[in-house]
């Protein structure tokens, strides 16, 4: 299907980033929100990413001004009437995006598309209250959406091929890495990320340590390029915490956050956004200085192994239930979370006999949530140990 006009119905942060984005590609679009006070924010904000681009000689100041004319920011429904997909952009409740995916289902024509920006929900029971469930599909963007360069493309229980097809192609057309994933609570980044950031938070109850202490050692071990800490507050603790909910509720005590992240949001301590989180933000700097070498060996490499090890069950758990594979997966996290490794190019790595035995051990010590899989167990049994023998969850040279 060919996209000719593009609707997001949204005019916050990320609504202005998608917006944005399909007026870099050339694309018309509309920018919808019922506050036009918000809608001169968001073309503030879209103006100030614009002259970024322009200070760095990406785009020239004529450039600029032909980009933006390809935004409508509008109030109202008539402007919505010819767009050949919808990608909803407001806050992450089931009911609001549901009378959202209701008012569009009413305005937009027969075959339009309608998306999702959500970063956990239901695409399905979205889908199940419009006419056209077959049309309707995730289009999950990363904050800040006019940098990150995944986008998940969910399929519901009825989505058509074409649609996704659609959604796949038209990322491309935008400079995206898109990623197909069958639809499950969370996704593939989230998921994962908030296994490991469950698993942190245990950790950190468990040993009296910091923010700092933790993201010191997670950035200097090259685990991730940024501390779950610091990604949680820059990224809003209401957000993790809504998500936590909606991940809990789904899976189980594996994603439980403890105590501390929702005591934070109950003080409306958001993170960034409101200058306090796990770290303050009230100095010039906002970048909390982090601790190099905040523990003794022994707790650094079980925080190590629980960070890293919780994020490849997390991926194990989403290949056995065949919402991806481990390509897409291992592209998923190195776009979208800016890993330097996937967890199964990382998995090969070490060896799959050694993440066997490792967890293992970790499963005697922390119960069923580090039981090996199946898929790595069937693996090894068959001599597949990774980079070392050709097989693991990928082909190599030897």
């Amino acid at each position: 299907m060919y996209v000719k006009k593009v609707a997001v119905v949204g005019a916050g942060t990320m609504g202005a980033d998608i917006a944005y984005n399909f007026a870099i590609a050339n694309i018309p679009v509309v920018l919808r929100d019922i506050d036009s006070k918000i809608l001169a924010k968001a073309q503030e904000h879209i103006r100030d990413v614009m002259k970024g681009r322009v200070a760095k000689g990406r785009l020239s100041t004529a450039e600029m001004e032909k980009r933006l004319e390809k935004i409508q920011f509008s109030t109202q429904d008539e402007d919505l009437l010819d767009v050949s997909l919808a990608i909803e952009a407001v806050p992450e409740s089931l009911p609001l995006k549901q009378k959202v995916f209701q008012e569009l289902d009413r305005l937009l024509p027969p075959l339009a598309i309608l998306a999702s920006n959500t970063s956990a929900l239901s695409i399905t029971e979205m889908a199940n209250v419009t006419i056209r469930p077959e049309r309707v599909a995730g289009m999950h963007f990363f904050y800040p959406a006019h940098t990150m360069r995944l986008v998940e493309v969910i399929a519901g229980t009825e989505t058509d091929k074409d649609v996704t097809a659609t959604l796949v192609r038209l990322s491309e057309e935008l400079r995206k890495i898109p990623v197909v994933v069958h639809e499950c609570p969370g996704f593939v980044v989230n998921r994962v990320l908030m296994a490991s950031l469950a698993e942190v938070l245990r950790f950190k109850e468990e040993q009296h340590l910091s923010p700092q202490d933790i993201d010191g050692v997670v950035t200097t071990r090259k685990l991730s390029p940024m501390g779950p800490f610091v990604l949680a507050d820059a990224l809003g603790l209401d957000v993790a915490w809504d998500v936590s909910q909606i991940l809990q509720k789904a899976y189980g005590e594996r994603f439980n956050p403890g105590d501390e992240l929702g005591a934070l949001v109950r003080q409306h301590h958001l993170g960034v956004k409101t200058g306090q989180g796990f770290y303050s933000y009230q100095s010039s700097s906002k970048e909390p200085s982090l601790n190099a070498e905040p523990m003794n060996s022994e707790q650094q490499d079980e925080l190590v192994n629980r960070f890293s090890l919780a994020m490849f069950m997390e991926a194990s758990r989403l290949l056995e239930e065949g919402r991806a594979d481990q390509q897409s997966i291992d592209i998923a996290m190195r776009a979208g979370a800016g890993l330097a490794m996937g967890p199964f190019a990382a998995a090969d790595k070490m060896g799959l006999d050694v993440i066997y035995d490792k967890l293992q051990g970790m499963s005697q010590r922390f119960g069923d949530r580090f039981t090996p899989p199946s898929s790595l167990a069937q693996r090894v049994a068959r001599g597949q140990r990774g980079e070392k023998t050709g097989r693991g969850y990928f082909h190599y040279k030897i």
